[in-house]
């Protein structure tokens, strides 16, 4: 079976994370995929070109008609049994470009659809009904797409994994003088990081018997921003420090000992199984998938618009190194068993046999 992915980007997010690690899995088990871009030269293009994946650009200069022009030249060059997108934004491309070829396309859903329909306007419902096969990161994301009219024949979930962490004893079990508490994502609206600087500051404040340690990993439109409001706050860099994007992500959790995450709009976020396979707990707004994801015997999961009930829960967590270390170890456990790459494989080899039939 070929299989051809197409990607929006390949940058350093979520959504391209987990595209790394299907070509992984897929190659791993007897699948030779190739993928698409409508990008050039970011971050982990090299990485997927080292696995041995033929990454072909698209040029995009042209507009959308161009574009899908792009995608289908390639499709026809080299013929693919399925095209399958990684990115919302880039289903109807998937689904045009399989309809013209002959492909069985497979659309992509990585966040709940409120957000998937704000960020793509009068697209956002082509998006969701061209491809004739969606694939979902989260439960809410299934039942969602049904109730705007997907049949469930049409979507399959397929959890998101890590592939790093796992037997990693996490080394801040015991009290200390430090705790270290870390936001780690894209630094867009969506994310919300103005909180983490902001209950920084309220957890200075309030927590004077121990020194903390805040840190923002990762980079986006809104980090002028954040740099600004935490000198507002007085935040000095010793406190709250920005470290940009990081692709030792082993190494930084290793350091952390508490995970922020403050999201409005989310899928299955990709940190939190980072941080949990590396036995770090997790204190998060409870949006899209996370709940599906992060119980309460791994993490804390507070109100999206209770920010009073968020510094609670990582004062909470602050104060407890034993608490800590349980809801890391059991975090640790639940990702080893539930989120590895050989699950990845063989689900999606699953749903493309399913599929044959249609082929």
């Amino acid at each position: 079976m070929k299989v051809t992915f197409l990607a929006g980007t390949l940058g350093r997010g979520g959504a391209e994370r987990q595209l790394v690690y299907m070509l992984r899995s897929l190659m791993d088990n007897g699948v030779n995929p190739r993928l698409l871009c409508l990008t050039k030269g970011e971050a982990l293009e090299e990485e997927i070109r080292d696995l041995g994946i033929d990454v072909r650009p698209i040029d995009t200069r042209g507009g959308r008609i161009a574009t899908l022009r792009g995608v289908i030249k390639e499709l026809r060059r080299e013929s693919t049994n399925i095209v399958q997108s990684s990115h919302f934004y880039t289903n109807i491309y998937a689904a045009v470009s399989g309809r013209i070829t002959g492909s069985m396309s497979i659309g992509a859903i990585r966040s709940d659809l409120d957000y998937e329909f704000a960020a793509n306007g009068l697209y956002g419902r082509y998006q969701l009904t061209l491809p004739k096969h969606l694939i979902a990161n989260s439960e809410r994301a299934v039942k969602r797409s049904i109730a705007y009219g997907i049949k469930r024949q049409r979507i399959d979930l397929v959890r998101n994994v890590v592939a790093f962490g796992n037997g990693l004893e996490h080394p801040k079990g015991n009290p200390s003088d430090t705790t270290n508490i870390a936001f780690v994502g894209r630094l867009g609206k969506e994310k919300r990081p103005e909180l983490f600087v902001k209950l920084a500051y309220e957890l200075k404040e309030a927590v004077t018997e121990q020194q903390l340690k805040f840190q923002i990993v990762g980079d986006g439109p809104l980090r002028p921003e954040l740099e600004t409001l935490a000198a507002e706050y007085g935040l000095s860099d010793d406190t709250l420090c920005f470290t940009g994007e990081r692709s030792d992500m082993s190494a930084v959790y290793s350091s952390v000992d508490i995970l922020v995450l403050t999201s409005k709009h989310e899928g299955t976020p990709n940190v939190i199984l980072e941080a949990l396979s590396c036995a770090v707990p997790v204190v998060a707004t409870d949006v899209g998938g996370v709940s599906e994801v992060l119980s309460d015997q791994m993490g804390i999961l507070v109100d999206a618009m209770d920010f009073d009930g968020l510094v609670g829960a990582v004062r909470r967590l602050i104060v407890s190194p034993q608490l800590r270390r349980t809801l890391g170890t059991n975090g640790q456990k639940h990702v080893a068993e539930n989120h590895s790459l050989t699950y990845l494989g063989g689900r999606l080899t699953e749903i493309y046999n399913s599929l044959q039939p249609r082929l």
